[in-house]
């Protein structure tokens, strides 16, 4: 199983292996880590381990974290989709997305995580996707709430207190 969505700006996609080098660059840099529970030690085995287990997932469940690029050009700027929800205590999907610090403030996270739900509460048949975000991270926030989903409160999660919960229902969400 191999994904590919397009968007006016974007390619998401499945990982492949030219993606180790921006990938591993984006999760080494400073500012990734402000936001987001520690990663795992940024290896090239880390990337070999995590592409394996994305596509795994996608086959199994028919969603991941899927690779971005920009439509002209091929450039890698980030990732974006789902994952089941393990820090929260309950059986949830969540939608994440991390893009590189070059394409920030350029709107590309709130158009992948619109393609990203439109695959995700049409095709895949999710009925409900949730985002967990740090309340400090407001421009993740606002890309959640640019992409149509709602605040549902805050919760606990992975250990960290106070995130702010963001959901998409397939009953009522809209690109």
């Amino acid at each position: 199983m191999s994904l590919r969505l397009e968007t006016k700006r974007l390619v998401i996609r499945s990982f492949e292996p030219r993606d180790a080098e921006p990938w591993l660059e984006m999760v080494s840099d400073s500012d990734f880590g402000r936001f987001v529970p520690p990663p795992p030690p940024t290896t090239p085995e880390t990337f070999q381990r995590m592409v394996k287990r994305r596509h795994a997932m996608e086959r199994e469940r028919g969603y991941a974290m899927w690779a971005v690029d920009l439509k002209e050009g091929g450039i890698f700027v980030g990732q974006c989709g789902f994952y089941p929800a393990e820090g929260t205590g309950r059986p949830e999907v969540e939608l994440a997305y991390h893009f590189d610090k070059a394409s920030w403030n350029r709107g590309y996270a709130t158009e992948a995580v619109r393609a990203v739900l439109a695959r995700g509460l049409g095709p895949v048949s999710l009925d409900r996707v949730i985002a967990l975000i740090v309340p400090e991270h407001i421009a993740s926030c606002r890309v959640a709430e640019k992409a149509g989903m709602r605040f549902e409160g805050c919760i606990t999660a992975y250990d960290i207190e106070g995130l702010k919960q963001y959901v998409a229902e397939r009953d009522w969400w809209s690109a």
